[in-house]
Protein backbone atom coordinates (compact mmCIF):
# COMPACT_ATOMS: atom_id res chain seq x y z
CA UNK A 1 0.00 0.00 0.00
CA UNK A 2 1.30 3.76 -1.25
CA UNK A 3 2.21 5.92 1.72
CA UNK A 4 -0.13 9.02 1.33
CA UNK A 5 0.78 12.07 0.12
CA UNK A 6 0.91 14.66 3.58
CA UNK A 7 -1.24 17.71 3.13
CA UNK A 8 0.45 21.27 4.74
CA UNK A 9 -1.43 20.59 7.49
CA UNK A 10 0.14 17.27 8.19
CA UNK A 11 3.48 19.17 7.18
CA UNK A 12 3.07 21.46 10.20
CA UNK A 13 1.47 19.45 12.03
CA UNK A 14 4.14 16.83 12.33
CA UNK A 15 6.63 19.25 12.91
CA UNK A 16 5.68 20.87 15.53
CA UNK A 17 5.25 17.93 17.07
CA UNK A 18 8.58 17.12 16.79
CA UNK A 19 9.71 20.30 17.88
CA UNK A 20 7.11 21.20 20.97
CA UNK A 21 8.22 17.49 22.43
CA UNK A 22 12.29 18.20 21.97
CA UNK A 23 11.59 21.85 23.75
CA UNK A 24 9.81 19.60 26.55
CA UNK A 25 12.33 17.13 26.66
CA UNK A 26 10.46 14.35 25.65
CA UNK A 27 11.10 11.01 23.80
CA UNK A 28 8.67 10.28 21.17
CA UNK A 29 7.95 6.96 24.08
CA UNK A 30 7.77 9.29 26.99
CA UNK A 31 4.57 11.05 24.82
CA UNK A 32 3.20 8.38 23.78
CA UNK A 33 3.19 6.73 27.06
CA UNK A 34 1.23 10.00 28.71
CA UNK A 35 -0.89 10.07 25.51
CA UNK A 36 -2.04 5.69 25.89
CA UNK A 37 -0.80 5.57 22.76
CA UNK A 38 1.67 2.81 20.89
CA UNK A 39 5.16 4.42 20.14
CA UNK A 40 4.69 4.01 16.46
CA UNK A 41 0.94 5.43 16.46
CA UNK A 42 2.68 8.83 18.23
CA UNK A 43 5.34 8.27 15.40
CA UNK A 44 3.27 8.59 12.56
CA UNK A 45 1.89 11.39 13.96
CA UNK A 46 5.16 13.36 13.62
CA UNK A 47 6.15 12.19 10.57
CA UNK A 48 2.51 12.52 8.83
CA UNK A 49 1.95 9.17 7.70
CA UNK A 50 -1.19 9.30 10.41
CA UNK A 51 -3.17 12.27 11.93
CA UNK A 52 -4.48 12.42 15.59
CA UNK A 53 -7.88 12.29 16.35
CA UNK A 54 -9.61 16.19 17.24
CA UNK A 55 -9.57 14.38 20.80
CA UNK A 56 -6.18 13.82 20.81
CA UNK A 57 -5.20 16.68 19.46
CA UNK A 58 -6.47 18.16 22.36
CA UNK A 59 -4.36 15.95 24.78
CA UNK A 60 -0.88 16.28 22.88
CA UNK A 61 -1.70 20.42 23.13
CA UNK A 62 -2.17 19.94 26.90
CA UNK A 63 0.56 17.71 27.35
CA UNK A 64 3.13 20.44 25.60
CA UNK A 65 0.85 23.11 27.53
CA UNK A 66 0.36 24.84 23.98
CA UNK A 67 -3.31 25.73 21.97
CA UNK A 68 -4.00 22.95 19.42
CA UNK A 69 -4.04 25.64 17.05
CA UNK A 70 -0.07 26.21 17.80
CA UNK A 71 0.10 22.61 16.67
CA UNK A 72 -1.43 23.19 12.95
CA UNK A 73 0.01 26.86 12.30
CA UNK A 74 3.14 27.00 10.46
CA UNK A 75 6.33 28.05 12.79
CA UNK A 76 9.90 29.22 10.95
CA UNK A 77 12.03 27.39 10.20
CA UNK A 78 14.77 29.35 12.57
CA UNK A 79 12.53 28.42 15.11
CA UNK A 80 13.46 25.21 15.45
CA UNK A 81 17.23 25.14 15.20
CA UNK A 82 18.90 23.33 17.58
CA UNK A 83 16.12 22.42 19.76
CA UNK A 84 17.66 19.01 20.46
CA UNK A 85 20.74 20.55 21.66
CA UNK A 86 19.03 22.54 24.31
CA UNK A 87 18.91 25.38 22.61
CA UNK A 88 15.84 27.64 21.67
CA UNK A 89 16.78 30.26 19.14
CA UNK A 90 13.91 32.64 19.05
CA UNK A 91 14.38 33.26 23.07
CA UNK A 92 17.73 31.86 23.32
CA UNK A 93 17.06 29.88 26.43
CA UNK A 94 20.53 27.97 27.70
CA UNK A 95 20.34 24.31 28.67
CA UNK A 96 19.17 25.48 32.33
CA UNK A 97 15.78 27.28 31.05
CA UNK A 98 15.53 24.31 28.73
CA UNK A 99 15.39 21.81 31.74
CA UNK A 100 13.05 24.35 33.40
CA UNK A 101 10.79 24.29 30.12
CA UNK A 102 11.02 20.23 30.89
CA UNK A 103 10.30 20.64 34.34
CA UNK A 104 7.03 22.66 34.44
CA UNK A 105 6.04 20.74 30.87
CA UNK A 106 5.87 17.87 33.55
CA UNK A 107 3.60 19.29 36.01
CA UNK A 108 -0.38 19.11 36.20
CA UNK A 109 -2.31 21.61 34.83
CA UNK A 110 -3.22 22.84 38.31
CA UNK A 111 0.95 23.13 39.27
CA UNK A 112 1.43 25.06 36.37
CA UNK A 113 -1.35 27.53 37.40
CA UNK A 114 0.09 27.71 40.74
CA UNK A 115 3.99 28.04 39.55
CA UNK A 116 2.66 31.21 36.75
CA UNK A 117 1.40 33.04 40.09
CA UNK A 118 4.37 32.64 41.94
CA UNK A 119 6.50 34.35 38.99
CA UNK A 120 3.68 36.68 38.82
CA UNK A 121 4.03 37.83 42.94
CA UNK A 122 7.69 37.84 42.44
CA UNK A 123 7.70 39.95 39.85
CA UNK A 124 5.33 42.26 42.04
CA UNK A 125 7.50 42.02 44.50
CA UNK A 126 10.31 44.18 42.97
Amino acid sequence: MPKRKCSEVDLYLGSNLSYYRKLAGFTQQQVAEMLNLNRTTYTKYETGASEPSIEILKKIAETFDVEVGDLLDEVPEQLYSNVADGYYEKDNLKNELRILCKDYSSLSREDREEVKRLIERLKNKK
